[in-house]
């Protein structure tokens, strides 16, 4: 088979620039093979500081994660890759000038991109057990026109664990499918419809991830494009040969390419398993005390204080979350914030300070439906008494599932 010039000049191009954009994958797999990753990218961060700073006159991008893909060094470095790969189709081009196509090479790029699409994939979904955790209490005492759009995408996943873990699901279907031959056609569309919902949240409300998001949804509908006519034709109910099956080279090759299937699939799973213990440990811990707390009383340096909207020193509430607390004075005072440990057993709350340590101790109790928290320490460097009560838990969180509706329920 003769493959056009034009389709040459893109398969050179594209090859270049996926295998830019993947590098240095598999090292990613490998189990703490983190500082071979960082080793192996130094010349390409490098690249990166001197186009930007160099040739773009912009200030030099920090490379340190920040939680987002979208950072001013992320697009300089899609711009090098870019213009790499121009020059490197440029000059393959002139020196294979009388090759005319590239099967065997497209079926191992092929290959490639399916095991890189899988893993991310399987990765995308594993992370969706802890990426949305409950909403905080300070984010559901929240005003909903103050929070940002992904602030709100946040709340939205996190009020709804099943809907969450329903969607890393999708993902990581997508990317067992991938794993096989005979499969990956299959997961390559579970893969476009699973992106798809994702690039389109990341831009609809200015998620960070844009960038790799499309990434992932590019290349599974490269997986999935020479395939498209054959499925659409069967989708409407017309005749489609079998697809020939792979052809076999020496047996010495196949065993070879066997091992190695192996091998990675299993360096993957171990990978990946790690990942499970990690991101299961990042979920946010609960205790006695989670939850919003009214400040009926505050007492400062043996001053009680009435609860006035120009005191700043004085609390309005307090919110608790499984690794932090959150002081809120009245009127539209900023949230002081504090990580924080409790102790039930000793009845202590260990704070972390800019200066060292202190540590509150409190008393519960509860009249009826009434739970009262007093809390006594040292706060901004004065000793303080405060009484709290719990405030009952949102509806956004007690609503549940219900199967009958006579009307709807939107308040």
């Amino acid at each position: 088979m003769v493959w056009t010039p034009p389709r040459r000049v893109v398969f050179r191009f594209g090859l270049l620039f996926a295998a830019l954009l993947l590098f240095p994958f598999p090292l990613q797999v490998i189990p703490e093979a983190d500082w071979l990753v960082d080793l192996v990218r130094k010349p390409f961060d490098g690249l990166v500081i001197w186009c930007a700073t160099d040739v773009l006159g912009l200030d030099e991008p920090s490379l340190r994660p920040t939680g987002s893909g979208d950072t001013t060094a992320s697009y300089v470095q899609h711009l090098v890759f870019f213009v790499l790969a121009v020059v490197g189709t440029a000059v393959w081009s002139v020196l294979d000038r009388r090759r005319t196509a590239y099967p065997r090479l497209a079926a191992g790029a092929r290959v490639v991109l399916r095991y890189y699409l899988a893993f991310m994939l399987l990765d995308y979904g594993i992370g969706k057990l802890a990426q949305f955790p409950p909403p905080f209490p300070q984010r559901l005492d929240q005003r909903v026109g103050d929070m940002s759009p992904m602030g709100m995408l946040w709340t939205f996943m996190g009020s709804s664990r099943p809907y969450a873990v329903f969607g890393g699901c999708a993902e990581a279907l997508g990317g067992l499918l991938l794993l096989g031959r005979r499969t990956y056609v299959a997961g390559a569309l579970v893969a476009i419809a699973a992106m798809s919902n994702v690039v389109a949240l990341n831009f609809c409300y200015d998620v960070p991830v844009k960038l790799l998001s499309m990434q992932l949804l590019a290349m599974a509908i490269v997986l999935f494009a020479p395939h498209a006519r054959r499925l659409i034709r069967a989708a409407l109910g017309r005749a489609v040969a079998e697809v020939p099956p792979r052809p076999r080279r020496s047996p010495r090759f196949e065993r070879a390419r066997s091992g190695a299937k192996a091998m990675l699939i299993a360096l993957m799973g171990i990978t990946l398993y790690a990942m499970v213990d990690q991101v299961l440990g990042m979920l946010p811990p609960r205790h006695e005390l989670c939850g919003i707390w009214d400040a009926d009383r505050f007492v400062l340096d043996g001053t009680e204080r009435p609860p006035l909207l120009t005191d700043v020193e004085r609390w309005h509430k307090v919110y608790f979350s499984g690794v932090s607390l959150s002081v809120r004075p009245p009127g539209d005072g900023p949230l002081v914030r504090f990580p924080a440990k409790v102790d039930p057993a000793q009845r202590a709350i260990r704070l972390k300070l800019k200066d060292g340590e202190a540590i509150w101790t409190y008393a519960l109790s509860t009249e009826g439906h009434r739970t009262s928290l007093v809390l006594d320490g040292a706060y901004r460097g004065k000793p303080f008494h405060a009484e709290l009560h719990r405030e009952p838990e949102p509806l956004l969180l007690t609503r549940g599932f219900h199967w009958i509706n006579e009307l709807p329920y939107a308040p």
